[in-house]
């Protein structure tokens, strides 16, 4: 996640563009995940004498233990590394649908992941499916306050209690294969592990044609990163439905770091489950 902080030249504090008190905003940087999470900061006319509103920000992001990157433009076109020199930011390039092994046992595989997920052939975690069908197992994290406390905010989504099988479609395709590489190529990365957390059985794919049925079978939630959403094949959507077994499909919105529901089952703020 990346939350962009400007301070101008009045002492204002805007988040994302928008004002923003200074209480409110370390709610906010106390509610966001530590792992996942970059604060873009600008300070307007950086010549001069900093209002006491800048000193306090950084104060907050120090106080909350994010990472910082410094940016001299107020569009955060740049970055301004330690010697004081900027450099322009490059946009990461969207995700493709990376080539695929495909094999004849692709559902034999996914039961295979979701056990694993599960824990029925051990402590469980999460397990992404590689393009060449190979695993990478994530275990679940050990009980510490700030992952209960973030966990605890993703309660009402899918709540704990009883293990449900949460299906993702993100960027698998990522060298190499390790849990920093992961973080880069999944923008939600800490909220999968949140997911985990509570007991969930968690494993990403990159939703190929060849897989996406094997892939979503018994899945009561999916969710997919915005990102990856141009390569799915067309209908990707219809199958998914016709095939999960609870048809919760939501959209992780790399534009505001927020997740967009695309079909939910029941009227309350949790998801509905048809098991």
């Amino acid at each position: 996640m990346i939350l962009k902080l400007s301070v101008l030249a009045t002492g204002a504090v805007l988040l994302d563009g928008d004002l923003i008190a200074m209480g409110a905003l370390d709610a906010k940087l106390a509610s966001v995940d530590k792992q996942s999470t970059t604060i873009w900061y600008y300070r307007e006319a950086a010549a001069k004498n900093p209002p006491p509103e800048a000193q306090a920000v950084i104060q907050l992001v120090v106080k909350h233990k994010l990472r910082i990157s410094m940016s001299s433009q107020p569009d955060f076109s740049d970055y301004v590394d330690a010697k004081g020199v900027s450099h322009p930011r490059v946009a990461a390039a969207a995700p493709r649908m990376p080539d695929v092994v495909v094999p004849s046992n692709i559902a034999e595989i996914f039961e295979n992941i979701r056990k694993l997920a599960a824990g029925d052939k051990g402590q469980g975690g999460l397990v992404i499916l590689r393009p060449n069908r190979t695993y990478l197992t994530v275990p679940r994290m050990p009980d510490n306050p700030e992952l209960k406390k973030f966990a605890d905010g993703l309660a009402h989504l899918v709540p704990p209690g009883v293990q449900r099988n949460i299906a993702v479609i993100a960027n698998t395709n990522f060298e190499p294969p390790t849990v920093a590489a992961v973080d880069q190529a999944i923008p939600f990365f800490g909220l999968l592990m949140g997911l985990s957390y509570l007991g969930h059985a968690v494993w990403v794919f990159e939703g190929h044609a060849s897989a996406l049925e094997a892939g979503l079978h018994d899945a009561d939630a999916l969710l997919v990163d915005s990102a990856v959403v141009p390569s799915l094949a067309p209908g990707w959507l219809d199958t998914a439905r016709s095939t999960m077994r609870s048809a919760n499909i939501l959209v992780h919105d790399r534009a505001t770091y927020q997740l967009r529901v695309v079909s939910k089952l029941g009227a309350a703020d949790s998801l509905g489950f048809n098991a």
